[in-house]
């Protein structure tokens, strides 16, 4: 890792920590490459990964725009790190401890849950610079968003504040800034109980219904894989027993 993207992995829960609070933690070339590298590192035991900020008023900026005008940085770079975290076969979890801005948001919704501390603001500048967003970031804000309100953020380059965050399904959940972290691993750890090889299959599923294209057929060999697991034994033989489950994903 680098000092400007810290990641560790501890009991199940991967934590990726952008650390670049004097650029509003903006992603350059070595950033980049350093969320690459902790996603190669993912550990089988981590079944979900946090991201967050450590620290400053902004949660993320997106690309680093020096870089980009500099030459040193293109859109490829950044969207192929977005597009790693939404394909990701484990939960992944957006802490949005700032303010987020520009590739930032689509950064956040690459992530499968995203949760925000009260009194932040997000907007997307794009076109208020003569800027077309990329086409895939597009795809994205549309799939996860709707055409209405990917339009209301792209097009119109609106600025939402926390609660209306929450009211229009960009995140599931506020919180006050001193106990999102909190409230936030409380959620992680939850997630990292379920059956992983039940969440890896629902999470390619509902991706596929994302794009439009579900293979019906792949799509049911993975559900006959769940049925057909150890993991659906010890789930079962937990809940008779009235104890916890002890997931192997096998």
């Amino acid at each position: 890792m680098t000092a400007t993207i810290l990641f560790t992995q501890q009991s199940g829960v991967g934590h990726l920590r952008f650390n670049r609070p004097d650029r509003r933690n903006a992603l350059g070339q070595e950033e980049l490459g350093a969320i690459s590298a902790a996603l190669d590192a993912l550990d089988k035991q981590t079944r979900v990964l946090m991201v967050s900020a450590t620290e400053g008023a902004t949660f993320c900026a997106g690309a680093d725009l020096q870089q980009i005008r500099a030459g040193e940085l293109d859109g490829d770079q950044f969207q192929s790190v977005t597009n790693r975290l939404a394909d990701l076969p484990i939960p992944t979890l957006c802490v949005i401890n700032g303010n987020v801005y520009g590739g930032g948001c689509e950064l956040a919704l690459s992530c499968d849950f995203r949760v925000a501390a009260k009194g932040i603001h997000m907007r997307v500048p794009a076109s208020a610079i003569g800027l077309c967003y990329p086409v895939e970031g597009i795809e994205r804000f549309v799939s996860r968003l709707g055409v209405t309100l990917a339009k209301r953020i792209l097009v119109g380059a609106e600025e939402f504040n926390a609660e209306e965050m929450l009211s229009l399904g960009i995140v599931s959940r506020l919180a006050p800034a001193t106990e999102l972290l909190q409230e936030a691993e409380i959620l992680a750890s939850s997630l990292a109980q379920r059956a992983p090889l039940a969440v890896a299959a629902m999470l390619t599923i509902i991706r596929q219904a994302e794009r439009g294209a579900i293979d019906a057929v792949a799509a049911r060999e993975l559900a006959a894989a769940c049925s057909e697991s150890e993991d659906l034994k010890e789930g079962l033989a937990a809940q008779k027993e009235r104890r916890a489950p002890v997931f192997k994903g096998i």
